[in-house]
């Protein structure tokens, strides 16, 4: 059984989140503040994590900052379940690596499914990665894209991307001038009918055009439609 690691310091919460991922065939570890998180993660394997960011001691965005820099936790999927809804929060936690970010209050069973199809896309991640290793390299415009290593080298300097960021500048390049609408992204990205907006895809384009530098400027944008990355070396 997958396990799921819940980083909340507020116990009612995290036990009708355990609950709603028991439900849905989950186990649950329980972690009340980033300290007990990162020890957790020293001696075990998590399939995803549901983090708060209002945490005693280290919050929760220096969390999710120290995961992402850490070689083995970087495609680890998080998702952010907080009370902090305003805008700058949520893009704070998108640019910071999060996969998903859901406002409290919310359902439990909302959660969970959303929890199940961060770990769908990620089993879908490691399946594509067993192709040949030329099916999975892209390369253009100074960006290297490799699927089997899980990384991005832009103008020879190595590029950290959030999973979900990954997946979007791959289907990006897949197909060198063609336009996808941001309805066609999260189809491709995160699977039919996922709970996402167009905001949240907006923002994490413009975290990987940051991320990319001068070569993200590869990325464009076609007003009144969607993205494409743009064809030629």
């Amino acid at each position: 059984m997958e396990e799921i690691l819940i980083v909340e310091d507020d116990a009612d919460i995290a036990h009708l989140i355990s609950l709603a991922l028991s439900a849905d065939s989950l186990a649950a570890h329980i972690a009340p503040n980033a300290e007990s998180a990162l020890s957790a993660l020293g001696k075990k394997n998590f399939a995803a994590c549901v983090l708060d960011i209002m945490l005693p001691g280290m919050d929760g965005l220096s969390f999710l900052k120290t995961l992402r820099s850490m070689k083995a936790l970087e495609r680890l999927p998080i998702i952010i379940a907080s009370a902090k809804d305003d805008d700058s929060d949520i893009v704070a936690g998108l640019e910071l690596g999060a996969d998903d970010y859901l406002p409290k209050p919310f359902s439990p069973r909302v959660l969970a499914a959303r929890v199940r199809a961060l770990l769908r896309r990620a089993s879908r991640l490691d399946t594509m990665e067993s192709r040949e290793a030329l099916e999975n390299h892209f390369e253009s415009g100074g960006i290297v894209l490799d699927r089997l290593r899980h990384s991005v080298v832009a103008l020879g300097e190595p590029v950290a991307l959030s999973a979900t960021e990954f997946s979007i500048l791959e289907l990006l390049m897949r197909s060198p001038g063609r336009v996808y609408t941001r309805e066609q992204i999260i189809d491709q990205v995160k699977g039919p009918d996922y709970p996402v907006t167009d905001r949240a895809i907006d923002v994490h384009i413009l975290s990987i055009r940051r991320k990319l530098g001068r070569s993200g400027e590869r990325v464009e944008t076609v007003r009144g439609i969607g993205y494409r990355f743009k064809e030629g070396q």
